[in-house]
């Protein structure tokens, strides 16, 4: 039975996209999809060896002459699910639902970033709409460091004019600029041995999480963060070794739970006191952004443990190991231009592994912050591994498709349209240094909520964007 209304082609699409599995790192049958797409449509193609696709359909009648456009977007999506939902991510549907004329997936993140995007470019693919040429790019791998937009060739491109579908301000604004990044491991060696000690269960959950570049500047709390200060404070008055650590999820979203567990041969009512004591005072600091907070101490099972010492080593690092807004603009209202994010710690057989995103507008503030955990990384003895470095995307005063863009939403919306900036990393810098004095604007509906089981989107924004798309694509 469908969700959506599948005379409207881009709702269609946007339903059949959410019934393929499509995880990053996990897009091949997605990509199936869309060349099966192209060949149903006798459109032209290319896929590369990360699943990249591109289909190309030709310009028009009267539009021959008047230069192809790229459009773009990212097939993978995150995956994030409540506890409680036992949703499988390889092989499972999304379970959406419309409430109120807001669609989500029930228990899970929607995908609306980017399915949203793509179900746009099939639609314009399938309709006989007046447009130039289209490129029509269905990257992968983007929520994992646009892994699938650094494997695109500029050979393969004719266009100098690129839409990102991945951004609308809320269906209301384009984008002027966006943060530039990278991704860091640090691994610090353990070995785990007997220990027969009384073993506890620290959990901390019910956290909003959130995208880590646009939702950073919001001091929402930090799950790993808040689990490290209760692990410090109860460590500074008795003995405790770690058996387990495991909290985020994806390095783009800020992390809403945390599982600790440990051994400790002090007395239970003195861990608990002092849990009890911390957990009053975090919750008394972020009473405001996160009423849901909560925390949870029990008892637990474990026979091996990682040594006292090395166990202090861990939760120290933890503990001073920085996370959140760096730098904000002066220029431009709430707009962060630094940040990092803590985003997931993991025990491994043989290390513990924390994984980080850094942000900036500028890469002189990336490369500083990258030192600082570099020189932390020295102090505890972990090896580093820095990966998946984007480029910014830098404003252009002079972009002609802006121009038209913003009239052309004027036009439809009745409403002159916001410019924007957003500490996100786009597939907009990558772009623009493939192929040199490309013009870009982008492009969205309103969406909430992104890399959240919360993620939602106003299908009455879905269906006037699409308007807006096509009439933009006229008048090129």
């Amino acid at each position: 039975m469908n969700v959506l209304n599948h005379e409207i082609p881009h709702q269609k699409y946007f339903e059949e996209l959410s019934r393929i599995p499509r995880a990053s790192y996990k897009e091949e049958k997605c990509a199936d999809y869309l060349v099966e797409f192209a060949k149903n449509h006798g459109l032209e193609y290319k896929r590369d060896e990360v699943h990249n696709v591109i289909i190309y359909k030709p310009a028009s009648a009267g539009y021959e002459d008047h230069g192809a456009v790229i459009l773009q977007a990212h097939t993978d999506m995150v995956c994030e699910k409540n506890a409680d939902c036992d949703h499988n991510f390889d092989t499972d549907p999304l379970d959406l639902y419309i409430e109120d004329g807001i669609l989500r997936a029930r228990g899970t993140t929607l995908g609306a970033d980017d399915g949203m995007g793509c179900a746009y470019m099939l639609a314009m693919l399938e309709m006989d709409l007046p447009s130039p040429a289209l490129e029509c790019v269905f990257t992968s791998q983007e929520e994992v460091g646009l892994i699938g937009a650094f494997a695109l060739k500029a050979e393969d491109f004719k266009a100098k004019r690129y839409v990102n579908l991945d951004f609308g301000g809320k269906g209301v604004g384009t984008c002027t600029t966006s943060a530039g990044g990278e991704m860091i491991g640090l691994r610090k060696p353990v070995e785990f041995e007997e220990c027969d000690a009384p073993v506890y269960r620290l959990f901390v959950t019910g956290l909003k999480g959130g995208h880590s570049g646009s939702c950073i500047n919001r001091e929402l709390g930090n799950a790993l963060k808040i689990c490290a200060r209760i692990l410090k404070e109860i460590s500074g008055s008795c003995d405790l070794r770690i058996v387990k650590l495991d909290g985020g999820l994806k390095n783009n979203a800020i992390p809403r739970e945390c599982e600790a567990i440990i051994a400790s041969t002090a007395k239970e009512e003195d861990i608990r006191n002092t849990f009890e004591m911390m957990t009053a005072k975090i919750r008394n600091e972020i009473k405001f952004q996160e009423p849901d907070f909560a925390v949870t101490l029990e008892k637990a099972e474990g026979s091996l443990a990682i040594c006292e010492e090395i166990s202090a080593d861990i939760i120290d690092l933890m503990y001073l190991l920085p996370t959140g807004l760096r730098h904000k603009s002066l220029q431009i209202e709430n707009l962060p231009i630094a940040s990092e994010n803590l985003a997931s710690v993991r025990c491994r057989e043989d290390y513990v592994e924390f994984q980080y995103s850094l942000r900036a507008e500028k890469m002189s503030y990336r490369d500083q912050m990258e030192q600082e955990l570099c020189i932390l990384a020295g102090i505890y003895d972990m090896k580093i591994d820095v990966y998946n470095k984007f480029p910014s995307w830098e404003f252009n005063p002079d972009s002609k498709l802006r121009e038209t863009l913003c009239k052309v939403f004027k036009e439809e919306r009745g409403i002159e349209m916001k410019l924007l900036a957003t500490h996100g990393g786009l597939e907009c810098g990558v772009f623009c240094d493939l192929i040199p004095g490309l013009d870009v604007v982008t492009l969205g509906a309103e969406c909430e909520g992104a890399h959240t089981p919360k993620e939602q989107m106003n299908l009455a924004s879905f269906d006037k964007t699409f308007e807006v798309l096509a009439a933009f694509l006229k008048e090129l």
